[in-house]
């Protein structure tokens, strides 16, 4: 279906307050939002009437606390309140800064990410539900925040008279929100995004997403696990489903990652047509659901399986697919895409319905930043195109040194411009003027966002190779991090999958690659010498040199490259971001500053 056709079709809101308000007006009783407590069994529901009711109510107290402008931090459990705490805020003309829930102090990710949000954003409020909130607001303690902000239980907000309550003007140039990056190469950093920013990427979605035969009054409902702290799960668990509208069944994040057959068991059991997760999400699933726990499930309805990561792995498709095509999954479903936070969450995607675009590149152009199509008998990766351009988005591929457009059969820097893009980080103008202020030779007059990403178009899809920063050179030749992090993590058993990180580090004028390794907690690691022998039942007990040989020999043989050093470290070392991604450069500062607790 074309975009424009769409737009005849539907009811276009200006803000997202309207939007919601909008919904409500046409379909009050309709059970939008449903709450999965245990990852299957519906604990709450929200209809639309309550939904605007309470926003409503919200939005009158929090006027009494702060103007139109402040921030109001949402720091809340999985659960509907944060939904209609985030349109309370929206109603009130107050930034929503959507955060991780946190109940104390630690090096955890989610309170190391909650602090940096609140040092940025010096927040007016603190908004979360009232079991939660003494203990919440307890952390700031420890913070050096200039003020204190006034604290808020929502759930325990009362039925309003609005009446007399002169709502603030907002309008598309408003902003909605501070969506936090995912902090994967530094610290988090609001992105201001407004209602036209959002609305846009919203629109976006749908047209990169949508046939020419959808229905969009019967469209089946969204399952997400995905935190709503993030932009994806925002965007897809929340603000998508109200914009197209179809209902949307959350969960919390903690009921997929212990037993990630939940997810698949409530779009099977709801019928979901829509769910979106990181590739992790899906290489999770492979990992640990048996053939078994699918035997009575049935993904005939899965219209569409959202994948966004930076790359999509062509052997997850591959392996995905194949496992639940015996129960009606169509690997037509998967729908790969590439977003990022500055740019509310969505720069290409789609179209659906073909099988997702995986093309075979020669595998030495690349190391060369060269784009070349491989022959049959060349030495080929293959690449997951991750979606179309959309008609509104501008893509510029460039030198990330100079700056200096790239031909077309060469890797360089994504740039994007276009509505979705948000026009600053908070309280940040360095980082905003080296990422969102680009100028790009033939595009003058044009901003350009900076994505930090590597890649190139190609037949009109764009594919992301690698992070920047996280490239690895070696003599000349380009290689990527997640390549050589699959190599070592296949190359013996006692290492755990997915949790390997690859980098290389300057010593006197020499590159050396470092490669990491978790040791599964199964297995007992000595220093050296022939592994002693232990009583059955006991965790195996391997020689160090013998996994450590194993990672080099590996690399060497798939990658032709000599690595430096192999450090085995503890079950759980390595730093994730709380969307489940590698942070590949903390990783490289703790290596440095030998903090790495070796096996």
């Amino acid at each position: 279906m074309s975009e424009d056709a769409i737009t005849e079709s539907r009811f276009e809101p200006t803000t997202l307050v309207e939007l919601c308000r909008y919904r409500a007006s046409r379909e009050p009783d309709r059970r939008m939002f449903a709450f999965l407590e245990n990852g299957l069994e519906e604990s709450d529901s929200l209809t639309l009437a309550q939904l605007d009711a309470r926003a409503w109510a919200i939005a009158v107290l929090l006027s009494r606390h702060a103007p139109p402008g402040a921030r109001a931090v949402l720091s809340y459990p999985p659960g509907l309140d944060f939904v209609s705490a985030f349109f309370g805020c929206l109603y009130a003309g107050l930034i929503a800064v959507p955060a991780p829930p946190v109940l104390r102090v630690g090096v955890d990710d989610r309170y190391t990410r909650f602090r940096a949000i609140v040092n940025s954003c010096q927040p007016d409020l603190l908004l979360s539900n009232g079991s939660r909130l003494s203990r919440v607001d307890a952390l700031l303690k420890d913070m050096s925040t200039p003020r204190r902000p006034t604290s808020v239980a929502t759930d325990e907000i009362g039925e309003t008279d609005v009446y007399g309550w002169n709502a603030p003007h907002i309008d598309p140039d408003t902003m909605a929100y501070l969506q936090y990056t995912s902090g994967t190469t530094g610290p988090p950093r609001g992105v201001g995004l407004t209602h036209r920013n959002v609305l846009h990427n919203l629109s976006l979605i749908l047209a990169n997403g949508s046939r020419a035969t959808d229905d969009f009054d019967r469209q089946p409902p969204a399952v997400s696990w995905l935190p709503v702290f993030h932009d994806m799960g925002l965007i897809t668990g929340v603000l998508q489903p109200l914009y197209v509208g179809y209902n949307a069944a959350l969960m919390p994040p903690t009921a997929f990652a212990q037993q990630p057959v939940n997810w698949l068991r409530a779009i099977s059991d709801r019928r979901a047509g829509i769910s979106s997760a990181p590739g992790f999400g899906y290489e999770l699933c492979l990992r640990r659901v048996s053939e078994q726990q699918l035997r009575s499930l049935d993904f005939s309805g899965w219209k569409i399986a959202v994948v966004g990561d930076e790359p999509v792995r062509a052997e997850m498709i591959d392996q995905f697919s194949a496992m639940l095509a015996p129960f009606g999954f169509r690997r037509e479903a998967f729908f790969p895409s590439y977003g990022i936070a500055e740019s509310t969450v969505m720069l290409s995607g789609g179209p659906v319905e073909p099988e997702p675009v995986i093309r075979r590149f020669d595998a030495v152009a690349l190391a060369k930043g060269k784009v070349q199509r491989a022959g049959r008998d060349d030495e080929a990766r293959r690449l997951v195109g991750l979606g179309q351009l959309h008609p509104s988005m501008t893509i510029a591929v460039v030198d990330p040194v100079t700056g200096e457009p790239c031909a077309p059969d060469e890797t360089g820097e994504i740039l994007a411009s276009g509505p979705s893009i948000g026009a600053a980080y908070w309280n940040a103008p360095e980082e905003t003027a080296s990422t969102f202020n680009a100028t790009v030779r033939g595009h003058e007059g044009r901003r350009f966002l900076r994505t930090g990403s590597l890649g190139f178009v190609d037949g009109g899809q764009l594919f992301v190779t690698c992070r920047v920063d996280d490239l690895i050179v070696v003599e000349g030749m380009q290689h990527y991090p997640y390549d050589i992090e699959a190599t070592a993590g296949g190359s013996h058993a006692a290492i755990r999958e997915g949790c390997c990180c690859a980098f290389t580090v300057e010593d006197g004028g020499r590159t050396r690659l470092v490669v990491l390794a978790e040791i599964n907690s199964r297995f007992r690691i000595v220093a050296a010498g022939p592994a002693p022998d232990a009583p059955s039942g006991a965790r195996a007990t391997l020689a160090a040199d013998e996994v450590e040989e194993a990672v080099r020999e590996a690399v060497f043989a798939g990658h032709g490259l000599r690595t430096d050093e192999v450090l085995l470290v503890k079950a759980g070392s390595l730093p994730f971001t709380t969307s489940g991604k590698l942070q590949r450069s903390r990783c490289r500062s703790r290596y440095r500053a030998r903090v790495f607790e070796t096996v």
